[in-house]
C-alpha cells in the first residue's frame, strides 16, 4: 500500500510539472501575440497620419491639413512628415518662406530626404523667387 501511495504522489507531481510547462507555454506563445499586434498597431497608427495627411494633400484641404499637421506635432514633435506635409501645403499655397522653414525642419530630422523629398520643392521655390513673374509671400 505504501509502494501504491509512492507512486499516486509521483503521478500527482508529474500531473502538476506537466500543467506548469503548458500553462507557462501558453503565457509564452500569448505575450509573443501581444507583441506582435502592439507592432502591426503602432505601425498602422503610423500610417494612419500619413494616409489622412496624404488623402487632404491630394483634395487640396490644405487649412485642414495644416491643422492636422499642428495637432499631430503636438503629440510628436520630430515627426518629419508632419514637417513635410507643412512644406508641401504652403508650397501649394505660395507661402514660400513658411514652405522652406518646413522643409528644413523636415531635412534636419532625416538628412536623407534632402535629395530626392525635399529638394525639388526648394528649387522650384528658388526658381520662382527669381522669376519676375512672382508675388512674393509675406
Amino acid at each position: 500500500m505504501d509502494a501504491q501511495l509512492a507512486l499516486l504522489h509521483e503521478i500527482k507531481t508529474a500531473v502538476w510539472i506537466l500543467i506548469y510547462l503548458v500553462g507557462a507555454g501558453v503565457l509564452i506563445n500569448l505575450f509573443r501575440a501581444v507583441a506582435a499586434s502592439y507592432g502591426t498597431i503602432k505601425s498602422e497608427l503610423a500610417n494612419a497620419f500619413s494616409n489622412t495627411a496624404s488623402a487632404m494633400y491630394e483634395s487640396g484641404k490644405y487649412e485642414e491639413l495644416t491643422k492636422l499637421c499642428h495637432e499631430h506635432l503636438k503629440e510628436k514633435p520630430r515627426d518629419a512628415y508632419a514637417f513635410w506635409f507643412l512644406g508641401k501645403t504652403h508650397f501649394e499655397l505660395k507661402e514660400y518662406d513658411k514652405a522652406v522653414e518646413y522643409f528644413n525642419k523636415a531635412g534636419e530630422i532625416y538628412p536623407s530626404w534632402e535629395k530626392e523629398w525635399i529638394g525639388p520643392f526648394l528649387e522650384t521655390i528658388e526658381a520662382e523667387r527669381k522669376s519676375p513673374l512672382t508675388i512674393r509671400s509675406a
